[in-house]
């Protein structure tokens, strides 16, 4: 078509209208990232791996678009008596922030005052109608995330940490207050990691990368799971080498009797 095509600018819109723009469509349709798509792929690890009751912690619900939804795949993999949602916010909107590390690098990019504003009385009541195994907390999470609260966790330990409370010290008020209740392979999500283009300097990127600097300590990792990830950078597996509250096993993966029978000496199984 190149060479058929007479003169640079029609080369150029034949390129851009019938090339690039549905190959980028078709990427955008098959490989897309999906917010919800990794929450029914946690809880269906849950249920088939581990042993005991679970929790999953959101950090910034507003009007409860993802909260509800995670509350529906509970019930809908019939884990609702097994799994409790807890949802934090003040819904009041976003506070205000001086921090530098909260700011987009671009004029226009940051957050303002108020943004985000929910109703807990309008959310509870939708909940309160459907869901049994929810809980809400209203306020700053330096308020809502108490001592009582975390000691529950050793009963219904998290399997996945949702963080959209978009701020860098938001983010890291939760992490620094809960980190030592998370078992290894709970499941962090960052849903604003993008910020500022994933720049390790501000937003949650920056989080991301003091933690594996050190912040909490030279046994705590987070690492990407780029299954659930897909082609973003938003879901991580929390490790702690010291945990006090481990996920516990349904099943060992190989029978301590399991050996590898020979059968040629070809690559073929």
């Amino acid at each position: 078509m190149g060479h058929m095509l007479p003169g640079d600018y029609l080369k150029t819109f034949f390129y851009l209208n019938f090339i690039y723009s549905p190959r980028r469509s078709l990427r955008r349709a098959t490989s897309a990232f999906y917010r919800m798509d990794h929450v029914y792929e946690i809880l269906k690890e849950a249920r088939g791996n581990y042993k005991g009751s679970f929790s999953i912690l959101e950090f910034g619900v507003a009007d409860g678009y993802a909260f509800t939804k995670k509350l529906y795949a509970t019930r809908y993999l019939g884990m609702a008596d097994q799994v409790i949602v807890h949802g934090f916010d003040t819904f009041e909107g976003m506070p205000e922030t001086s921090d530098q590390r909260d700011r987009g690098g671009v004029v226009g990019g940051d957050w303002h005052a108020g943004q985000f504003h929910g109703s807990y009385e309008a959310l509870d009541a939708y909940c309160r109608d459907k869901y049994l195994n929810y809980s809400l907390h209203k306020g700053l999470f330096e308020h809502t995330i108490t001592p009582q609260f975390l000691e529950h966790l050793g009963e219904q330990r998290p399997i996945l940490v949702w963080i959209d409370c978009d701020y860098y010290s938001s983010a890291r008020a939760v992490m620094e207050r809960i980190w030592r209740h998370l078992p290894t392979g709970c499941v962090i999500y960052f849903d604003e990691y993008e910020f500022n283009f994933g720049s390790r300097l501000t937003g949650e990127a920056r989080l991301v990368h003091e933690i594996n600097q050190g912040l909490l300590g030279d046994d705590v990792e987070l690492v990407l799971d780029r299954e659930l990830s897909w082609d973003l950078h938003r879901c991580y597996r929390f490790i702690n080498l010291a945990a006090e509250n481990p996920l516990e096993l349904r099943h060992p993966p190989v029978p301590a009797s399991y050996v590898r029978r020979r059968t040629n000496d070809s690559p073929l199984p």
